[in-house]
């Protein structure tokens, strides 16, 4: 989770490289206000959690591409 900016980073796990980049500062779905916590659970579904004037839960789903 990138505060600064309230984006989410997906990283390749050998390298550590950013492979993709989702979210944005706001209050629409998809955007984030003070995002906080992220967690990952077995299906890699992604929950970003916000904290402040945010207090929500989000989840992502993470699409593959072709």
């Amino acid at each position: 989770m990138n505060g600064r900016n309230e984006q989410v980073h997906t990283l390749d796990h050998a390298t550590g490289t950013i492979v993709g980049t989702f979210g944005r500062p706001g209050h629409r779905l998809g955007n984030f206000t003070h995002g906080h916590t992220l967690a990952v659970d077995s299906s890699g579904n992604i929950y970003v959690a916000e904290t402040d004037t945010g207090r929500r839960i989000q989840k992502f789903r993470i699409g593959k591409g072709k």
